[in-house]
C-alpha cells in the first residue's frame, strides 16, 4: 500500500510539472509560388483549437481567413490574460511575416523583394519589410530551427506614415535614399538573432522542414509552446 501511495504521488507531480512547463503545438503546413501571382499558394496553420485553411482572396484584397489578425493572436504574440495588449513575439518575427506571404497580394511579396534561392537542401530567404531586412537560413538539410535558423536587421528605414518606407542612403546600393528595397545592399546590413521577444512569457520551439521546388516554396512541422 505504501508504495501505491508512493508511485501515485510521484506520478501526480510529473503530472504537474508537465501542464506547467509544456504547452500545445503550432502546426504549419505553407506553399508559396515565389515567382509570381499563384492560386494555389496557401497558409494552413492549427493551433490553440483552431485550424485555419488561408489564401489570398482577389475580390477583397485581403486574406480569406484573416490570418494577419487570427495567427497573431492564437500563435504570434504573447498576450497575457486581461491584458490591453501583447508583451512580445514568441516566434521570430521575420518567421511571422514570411507565414503571411501567401495570404497578401503578390505586390507585397515585389515591395519586399523577397528572394528564396537553394544550395541543394539549403534554403536561404531573404526580404526587406518595412524597416527591417531579414535572412533566413535552414541547415544543410532544409531544417529550418526556430533558435538559430532567423536573423535581422533593422532600423534600415525611415517613415513618416508607417505605410511608405524609404531606405537609408547607407543601406542603399545607390548611395541614396530609396523607395525600392531592391536597392538594398545586403553586404552593409548588420544581421542580428531574430527570436522570440526576451520579454514573453511563451514561446516556440523546434525545426520545420523547408524546401524550394520550381519556385514553390513550402514549409511544414510543428513547433512546441514553452512556458
Amino acid at each position: 500500500m505504501h508504495k501505491h501511495i508512493t508511485f501515485g504521488f510521484f506520478a501526480a507531480i510529473v503530472a504537474a510539472i508537465f501542464v506547467s512547463c509544456g504547452g500545445e503545438s503550432a502546426n504549419i503546413d505553407y506553399r508559396m509560388n515565389v515567382a509570381g501571382l499563384d492560386a494555389n499558394s496557401y497558409f494552413k496553420w492549427t493551433a490553440k483549437g483552431v485550424s485555419v485553411t488561408d489564401g489570398f482572396d482577389a475580390a477583397t484584397g485581403a486574406s480569406k481567413a484573416k490570418s494577419t489578425t487570427r495567427f497573431d493572436q492564437a500563435v504570434t504574440y504573447d498576450i497575457p490574460e486581461n491584458a490591453a495588449k501583447h508583451t512580445g513575439y514568441t516566434i521570430p518575427s521575420g518567421l511571422r511575416s514570411l507565414f503571411l506571404y501567401p495570404v497578401a497580394d503578390d505586390g507585397t511579396r515585389v515591395y519586399d523583394n523577397l528572394k528564396v534561392t537553394a544550395n541543394g537542401k539549403q534554403v536561404t530567404i531573404r526580404y526587406v519589410h518595412r524597416d527591417s531586412a531579414y535572412e533566413i537560413i535552414t541547415d544543410a538539410n532544409g531544417k529550418l530551427d526556430v533558435a538559430n535558423a532567423c536573423k535581422v536587421a533593422r532600423g534600415i528605414a525611415t517613415t513618416e506614415d508607417q505605410h511608405t518606407f524609404i531606405l537609408k542612403p547607407e543601406f542603399s546600393t545607390t548611395g541614396q535614399a530609396s523607395g525600392n528595397m531592391v536597392d538594398f545592399d545586403w553586404s552593409k546590413a548588420v544581421l542580428t538573432p531574430d527570436v522570440s521577444s526576451n520579454n514573453a512569457t511563451r514561446h516556440y520551439t523546434g525545426a520545420l522542414d523547408v524546401a524550394l521546388v520550381n519556385d514553390i516554396l513550402t514549409i511544414k512541422g510543428s513547433l512546441k509552446e514553452v512556458k
